[in-house]
């Protein structure tokens, strides 16, 4: 097939190479002459396409063929496959029969060797017997010590029982002291508190004050400068009143002097009047507000001794409950000392008592255990023979 369809592209080729060589020599030669030519090369491409598709046609034909034929070998593989698992399994089964027979020749010198191991089992069997009840003897002994320990430890619990008893009330006790001091601490931390509060409020009424003092004290500064100042206007206007005065009052006779005294002494009292007055409210004010002074000075001193008595009475509180609290927690360690050397000699105790007790009671129950032990495999071993024996007989 292949052969084949290599001849028809090789025509195919030199169709086409006639193909152009026709169409040149049409260009050249004559028309009619190409004509023919063309047809008759239609015509052998015509054929040639006809065989090419009969040539499809068979390679299917046979591909199909060959699919079957694959799926057949595939189907006779897998039978072939089976009826070998068939035959090696009978070999199995053919060796095992070998092997059972095998082990049935051996069974007689089996037997035999059975029967002498009977025979001395049963003399261990009737030793095994006499320990055993001599065991019994020593089992129920070791249960007699056991309830003696059980009865020891039970007393011993009684009294640690007891002993744990009055450790509690002991730290009850102690808990109720813890308490009570406690309380006191918080009624001390309250009164410190409230005293605080006091001595803040203090110190803001003594800031308040300081501050009135510094308004007053600058407020005094300017009374008194202003009062400098009125002083020496008053001054300049009394020297200036006796220069008006000299020159006024002239040399002449005393009635008329003493009518121009009376007038000049009228004039300068209507001028001096409110001045003298404001003078005097200025001295008075400047009194009272040097009075006012001490007064407050007094009260600032009566508040800070007031606040240094509230601070060293607070001290004094603070330092009464750290020493009371100090002795609470030293009395308190040395119970949780003689409470946890109480607890630790309790537990050592308890552990020595309870691993002799564990120890006698894992020795006695590996004893049990051997006994049993030994009992079991003495009836597996008459229930081995009696089977023999079956075997045997049969």
């Amino acid at each position: 097939m292949s052969t084949s369809s290599g001849e028809h592209s090789f025509d195919v080729k030199e169709l086409l190479e006639i193909r152009a060589r026709c169409k040149e020599d049409t260009l050249r030669g004559s028309q009619g002459q190409s004509v023919e030519l063309i047809r008759k090369i239609e015509q052998h491409v015509q054929t040639l396409s006809e065989a090419r598709e009969e040539d499809k046609y068979h390679t299917q034909k046979l591909k199909s063929e060959l699919e079957n034929c694959s799926q057949e070998i595939d189907y006779l593989q897998d039978q072939l496959n089976l009826r070998n698992e068939e035959m090696d399994s009978l070999s199995k089964c053919v060796c095992s029969l070998q092997l059972k027979l095998a082990n049935l020749e051996n069974m007689e010198e089996e037997v035999t060797r059975l029967r002498e191991e009977l025979e001395t089992s049963n003399a261990e069997r009737l030793y095994l017997w006499q320990q055993l009840e001599n065991k019994e003897l020593e089992i129920e002994g070791s249960a007699l010590c056991i309830e003696k320990l059980e009865e020891s430890v039970a007393s011993i619990g009684l009294e640690h029982q007891f002993e744990i008893e009055s450790m509690k009330l002991d730290l009850i006790a102690m808990e109720q002291n813890y308490f009570k001091t406690k309380k006191s601490q918080d009624e001390t931390a309250q009164e410190s508190a409230m005293m605080n509060e006091l001595i803040h409020d203090l110190q803001l009424q003594i800031y308040d004050a300081e501050k009135v003092i510094e308004s007053l004290e600058k407020e005094n500064v300017n009374l008194r400068e202003q009062l400098q100042t009125f002083e020496l206007n008053a001054r300049t206007f009394s020297e200036k009143v006796e220069e008006l005065f000299r020159g006024l009052i002239p040399n002449n006779d005393d009635s008329s002097s003493s009518k121009e005294d009376d007038s000049a002494s009228s004039c300068c009292g209507d001028i001096l009047g409110p001045l003298l007055i404001k003078l005097a409210s200025l001295g008075l004010s400047d009194v009272d507000l040097t009075d006012k002074m001490k007064k407050m000075a007094g009260q600032i001193k009566n508040y800070e001794s007031l606040v240094n008595q509230l601070k060293e009475k607070l001290r004094m509180e603070k330092l009464k409950a750290k020493e009371e609290s100090e002795d609470l927690a030293q009395e308190m360690a040395e119970l949780r000392y003689q409470m946890t050397g109480l607890l630790e000699e309790e537990r050592k105790r308890r552990t020595c008592v309870e691993q002799l007790s564990l120890q006698r009671i894992a020795e006695l129950e590996a004893q049990v255990e051997k006994e049993r032990m030994k009992s079991f495999t003495e009836q597996d071993q008459s229930k081995s023979i009696t089977v023999f024996r079956h075997v045997s007989e049969s």
